[in-house]
């Protein structure tokens, strides 16, 4: 599977490349052909592109359910990667799913050639790119010829302000769903519902019997957002220690093999803590969730947000993001404010150095004070 900077690579210097040729392409016809760009007619089909990040597709569910209450009549597909794809497939908010394959380069373009030519075959569409710096995703939605084309603006992607029909200005320093709400009320929606998971996934009897621990997350911003494996051990001694729940590692099936080094360095208790990282597919890792979670201890990443969708309570641990970027309810956010947080996102030389201590410099005491206050039901 190609890694995250080969992926920023091929959108950099193949995206700067055609995007040139592309902005005179696109200006010019646009001068020529003189299409209706409003949303007084309702869209027939309504194509979401999210590449990469299940946590963010999963921040952008109400607004994309609002959408699709405003346009009931129009089929929503959502173009993606397959790490997005299985975690959004048993939520039935899409009716269709296209994956482009990162496997390789080849793969790669040959998987995002055909879903172009899907979309092709779509009447009166509309197109919302959900990625924020990406050119290619931009110059894919060019391609689809939709009748409208949303995405978001910012000094770094100016070019969309050429390419796109309709842009939103991204503001990095509010709610990330704020901007998707905003989003979608360009394309119509005047009201945001607040979308829930299946009740299939959303068990009616519940045990809360194991607190859920997740220290994974995507490439983007990696072993930064990590707490430091000593935070961990002390965290996990007190919940057995201290308390009769049981603890779960969560985390991708690439994610195993480091747990189980973790684990078995720390020599935890093999009866009160255990790794289920891989061990469901999606939908049963939801259910799992929901019956057996008193809470989620968990960095900025996927699991977080899905506890959040499942009401889940959690304890949440931040330092290259600001937590009021990501959560509506930041009460047991746990987020040490130092002069160089937020850094991620906002430039690509981490001033720190990679010696992140707005995440080592956190306290134990706190995190025991954060955790009793769910437990306890404070």
């Amino acid at each position: 599977k190609m890694n995250l900077k080969l992926k920023q690579f091929i959108d950099v210097y193949i995206g700067r490349f055609a995007l040139f040729f592309h902005l005179i392409a696109v200006r010019f016809l646009g001068v020529i052909l003189n299409r209706n760009h409003s949303i007084n007619r309702a869209p027939k089909n309504i194509v979401i592109i999210k590449i990469l990040g299940l946590g963010s597709v999963l921040m952008a569910t109400d607004a994309i359910y609002s959408l699709k209450l405003k346009y009931p009549n129009a089929k929503l597909t959502l173009i993606c990667g397959k790490g997005v794809s299985i975690g959004i497939e048993p939520l039935n908010l899409f009716d269709q799913i296209w994956v482009i394959d990162d496997k390789n380069v080849f793969v790669l373009f040959k998987t995002a050639l055909q879903t172009l030519l899907k979309t092709w075959k779509l009447k009166n569409i509309w197109v919302a790119d959900l990625e924020v710096y990406s050119i290619l995703t931009t110059l894919f939605s060019a391609w689809t010829f939709a009748i409208n084309r949303y995405g978001f603006q910012l000094d770094k992607t100016h070019f969309r302000n050429y390419l796109n029909t309709h842009n939103i200005y991204l503001n990095q320093f509010i709610l990330v769903t704020t901007n998707y709400e905003k989003l979608v009320e360009a394309m119509g929606v005047s009201e945001i519902t607040i979308f829930h998971f299946p009740q299939s996934i959303r068990p009616i009897e519940k045990k809360e019997n194991t607190i859920f621990i997740n220290n994974t997350c995507s490439e983007l911003g990696g072993n930064l957002r990590k707490l430091t494996p000593e935070i961990l051990t002390q965290i996990c001694n007190y919940i057995i220690d201290s308390t009769s729940y049981k603890i779960a590692f969560v985390g991708a099936p690439s994610d195993k093999h480091e747990i189980d080094k973790f684990l078995n360095i720390n020599q935890l208790n093999v009866e009160r803590v255990e790794n289920i990282a891989g061990r469901f597919n999606f939908k049963e890792y939801y259910n799992y969730l929901a019956i057996h979670a008193k809470c989620m201890l968990s960095i900025d990443s996927a699991p977080l947000h899905i506890a959040n969708k499942l009401n889940i309570p959690s304890v949440s641990f931040w330092g290259p993001i600001n937590p009021s970027q990501r959560l509506k309810d930041t009460k047991n956010a746990y987020y040490i404010e130092k002069a160089c947080s937020p850094c991620i996102h906002h430039t690509e030389m981490i001033p720190c150095g990679g010696n992140n201590v707005c995440m080592k410099d956190m306290e134990i005491k706190h995190i025991i004070t954060l955790i009793n206050s769910i437990i306890n039901n404070e």
